[in-house]
């Protein structure tokens, strides 16, 4: 990725807040110093991040037409995490939640599940490079700003990146739609890499096969699926239940 614009004043926000090295210029339709963009000023002066005056209409082409707010931060590239880095940063004595995506192409599928970790304690989102929605901004948006707080990492083969979680004590838990046993009876107890396969395909085989636990969430028989968005919050919603009783 070259160069995308976040745009939203939300967005923006974490962005400087969370990665402000990433940041190139900040856009603005306005001045720096009115109300709404208060924050945005403050994270500016910290980070020294170089500030250019725009017409709404300059804007509106940076967002390709969506609800920019008046501002829009310019970055190099997103900041994607590293896997082994992410595994070590887990503190000591609690229990490690990995969410990995097995092709899932849909921007607002992954910027609602970002939201998702970040709200219900995961460590960290893994996708594919390949196969699968990457960061835009429209994830971003998706993610209402959200995207920013859990890291994101990307990798070139899942199955590979399973493994090795596995050889970090990591146990693979599968969510399928049916032979498989119920979500709430299992013991979450343990350092959870939890695959969601994607919107159409599901899990490819060779991911399948990596998982020690295969979970289903019951559900009445009029309704075949759930979104994947909605069914990794439950995912986790489960978890964080389990490990608090």
């Amino acid at each position: 990725m070259t160069q995308m614009y976040i745009y939203g004043i939300h967005p923006v926000e974490e962005l400087l807040h969370r990665a402000p090295q990433q940041v190139r210029e900040l856009v603005i339709a306005g001045e720096l110093s009115e109300s709404q963009f208060e924050t945005i000023a403050a994270y500016v002066g910290e980070a020294n991040v170089a500030v250019r005056r725009a017409s709404t209409d300059e804007l509106d082409a940076l967002s390709e037409g969506g609800n920019h707010q008046r501002v829009a931060a310019g970055v190099s590239s997103f900041p994607y995490s590293d896997l082994r880095a992410v595994m070590d940063g887990v503190p000591d004595g609690e229990y490690g939640c990995i969410v990995a995506l097995a092709q899932v192409q849909d921007p607002g599928n992954l910027g609602a599940i970002l939201r998702s970790a970040a709200a219900l304690d995961a460590d960290a989102v893994v996708i594919p490079k390949h196969r699968s929605a990457q960061m835009t901004p429209t994830v971003v948006r998706a993610s209402a700003g959200m995207a920013f707080q859990v890291p994101l990492v990307r990798v070139t083969n899942l199955s590979r990146a399973l493994r090795t979680m596995k050889d970090e004590g990591y146990w693979v838990v599968g969510t399928v739609a049916e032979d498989a046993q119920p979500m709430w009876t299992m013991d979450w107890e343990l350092d959870a890499a939890i695959v969601m396969g994607g919107e159409h395909q599901g899990m490819r085989p060779g991911v399948e096969k990596e998982c020690d636990f295969r979970l289903t969430i019951p559900m009445r028989s009029q309704v075949e699926s759930l979104n994947v968005a909605a069914a990794t919050a439950i995912t986790l919603y489960d978890r964080l239940r389990g490990i608090s009783d």
